[in-house]
Parts: structure tokens; C-alpha cells; sequence
């Protein structure tokens, strides 16, 4: 597993003459773990002469076309902008010259606690406040970041993931059939409705599944000790690879589909748990227009949702392929599952017809 392979060339990275000085790492001895790994990264657990807690994250592909060095430099960005409000890990150091190592990699705050337990109340009013939070956070006109325009750009990116898959002789037929009859509707509605979306103005992180969002109740501190924050929820969003520029929507609609819940966690919400999640989305969001927000919902649902499905028929190419760097069998397990006629007719619904 490339993990493990490349464990021992990151310790020999780490002792190599002030690297821990750049890095910010205090001297003396240090460990370095295997954390857990996503698509595109690997994540290990530093911890330093000092006891503090950090993570190594190693960036070894890219969901927005920037490769080498360009791609972790610019999930640093994001890290660099959001970590001081709350929202996300800080950026403690950024190493994306490719000098010493063949990946970019970068140093951020560690966050104790677990994912997202999505029948937990509690853990969905913090998320809701969390994305509340997060969108209203001022995108940098100069910075980065992509910007994005709401269904058009959704259906350009579905069309890309999906071309290998419709191309590909070993994808089902009936499959590459409902796809493409959803293209073609996803096509009609966003001429549709594209004047129904505002220019984009937020960060969204595109990926608010249970497994990147970090929860804890404020007593643990990042050191291991007892932290002085007063008890209560807490969410921050991790896998900052593809945050952009774009309508909230994106987030909610994402967070909310049976396709992302069920990813790693078998969990549907019911329409009423739905329910409760935009109105402590939009009570926190005093700003916006909330029945407005809730048509652009409605509307960018089957988007996001053909965006998400398109992902999944890309990566079955690539994985029932050969040369896949990393190598998770229970993610083409789940990418499987979707990918049935009888889910796909299920996910859809009315919409395609």
C-alpha cells in the first residue's frame, strides 16, 4: 500500500538537515503514523519532542487539475484563510517544491475527534452552524480559489467524469443509457434555470461527507489534555483539495443526499431531519432570502447529485483499471452499489423522466 511505502521516505524527509526547524517541528525525537488516507491524500499523525499533535497530510493527485506541488498549495490556501475561523484546521507549514519528496505535502493542526454521526441531532445543528459559518466567510477576489458557475459548470464536470465511464466497454450498457438521459435533462434545466442563481460569492467545500468533518465536545485539547473551551459540539471540515467559489447551495444539497450519507455510513435522512437542517442553516443565516435558498436547493439537487454519480462511474473506470496508485476496496464496493440500474432509477426519481 502506498501508505506504508512511502512511511519510511517521510521519516528520512524529516531527518533531513532543518527540515523540522522549517517545519516548525520542536527538536528532538518525533513519531510519525499512518493516519487514514482519501482518495487523493494520505494523512499521518507527527507528534513532536514536545507532545504536540500534528498532521502530515501528502497530497498524491488532484480533483481540479493542478498537479505537482500546485494542487497541496492550494488546499493550503484554503486552510490558510479558514483555519482561524474555526472552520477548518490551521495551516502550520506548506512544503510544495517537490524537492526532497515526489509529492506535496502540509503540516496543519491535528483536531481530535471522530466523524460526523449523522442521526445525532446535536452533530447536525453544529454542522448546519459550521457551513453557516463557513459561507459567510468572504471569498478573496484575489486569491485562488475557482470560481464556479451554479449548474452549468455542475453538468461540464459530471460530463467529464462520466465520459470514460460512457466510453468504456466494460460499464454496463443500461447504466451508460440512464446517464445519458440524465445529461440530456441536467442540460435542458440549467438553461432553465440558470437566472435563478445570484453570483457566486462563498468558499463551499464540495465534500461535507460524515468522514471529513471532525466532531468533538470541546474537553479534549489538541495536546491530549483537558481542554478550558467550555462543553458543547464542535465541527470543522477536513480534505480541503477542492474548495470554490460558488453558491452555498452546493454544500447543503451535497451534505443532504442519499449519495453522500450512505458513502461510508448506510444512513438516509428522513425528510424531517432534512427539514431541521436547512432551518438551523438558515436561522444562522439571517442574510439571506431562506425560501429563495431552498429553490436553489431543490433546483441544483439533481446537479449535485449527477456530479456526485458521475465521480463514482469515473473512479469504477480507474479502479477496475489498471495503475491506481491508492487502493480502497471498500470505496469500489459502495461505487458499485450506486451504480445499479434499480439505485440509479431510485437516486433520480421523477427527475429523470
Amino acid at each position: 500500500m502506498l501508505a506504508t511505502e512511502l512511511l519510511p521516505q517521510l521519516c528520512d524527509y524529516l531527518a533531513g538537515p532543518g527540515v523540522c526547524e522549517a517545519l516548525g517541528v520542536a527538536p528532538g525525537p518525533w513519531r510519525l503514523a499512518f493516519l487514514a488516507q482519501g482518495e487523493y491524500n494520505i494523512n499521518y499523525l507527527l507528534t513532536d519532542a514536545a507532545g504536540r499533535r500534528m498532521v502530515l497530510r501528502v497530497n498524491t493527485g488532484t480533483q481540479i487539475g493542478q498537479a505537482g506541488g500546485a494542487q497541496i498549495a492550494y488546499e493550503a490556501a484554503a486552510l490558510r484563510l479558514l483555519g482561524p475561523a474555526g472552520v477548518a484546521p490551521r495551516l502550520l507549514a506548506l512544503d510544495d517544491t517537490l524537492s526532497r519528496l515526489p509529492y506535496g505535502l502540509l503540516l496543519m493542526e491535528y483536531l481530535p475527534g471522530g466523524p460526523l454521526r449523522y442521526g445525532d441531532p446535536a452533530h447536525l445543528d453544529a454542522a448546519a452552524a459550521t457551513l453557516a459559518r463557513l459561507h459567510n466567510i468572504p471569498a478573496p477576489t484575489d486569491g485562488p480559489f475557482i470560481r464556479r458557475r451554479p449548474l452549468a459548470d455542475d453538468l461540464t464536470e459530471a460530463r467529464g467524469w462520466l465520459a470514460p465511464y460512457l466510453a468504456c466497454a466494460r460499464a454496463p450498457s443500461a447504466v451508460r443509457a440512464l446517464f445519458a438521459r440524465a445529461l440530456a435533462r441536467a442540460a435542458a434545466d440549467a438553461g432553465r434555470f440558470a437566472g435563478r442563481f445570484p453570483t457566486p460569492w462563498a468558499l463551499v467545500h464540495t465534500d461535507v461527507q460524515a468522514h471529513n468533518w471532525v466532531v468533538d465536545d470541546g474537553r479534549e485539547a489538541a495536546d491530549g489534555g483537558r481542554s478550558a473551551e467550555p462543553a458543547g459540539v464542535r465541527c470543522r471540515l477536513v480534505d480541503w483539495e477542492r474548495p470554490l467559489i460558488d453558491d452555498p447551495s452546493y454544500d447543503l444539497v451535497h451534505f443532504l443526499l442519499p449519495t453522500t450519507t450512505r458513502w461510508k455510513c448506510g444512513y438516509t435522512f428522513s425528510e424531517a431531519e432534512r427539514e431541521r437542517f436547512l432551518e438551523r442553516y438558515c436561522a444562522a443565516r439571517p442574510d439571506l432570502e431562506a425560501d429563495e435558498l431552498r429553490e436553489r436547493v431543490v433546483i441544483r439537487w439533481p446537479f449535485i447529485l449527477l456530479r456526485a454519480l458521475g465521480w463514482c462511474a469515473g473512479a469504477w473506470v480507474e479502479y477496475t483499471g489498471p495503475g491506481r496508485a491508492l487502493d480502497n476496496r471498500d470505496t469500489l464496493a459502495t461505487i458499485e452499489d450506486y451504480l445499479r440500474p434499480a439505485a440509479l432509477e431510485e437516486l433520480f426519481g421523477a427527475w429523470l423522466y
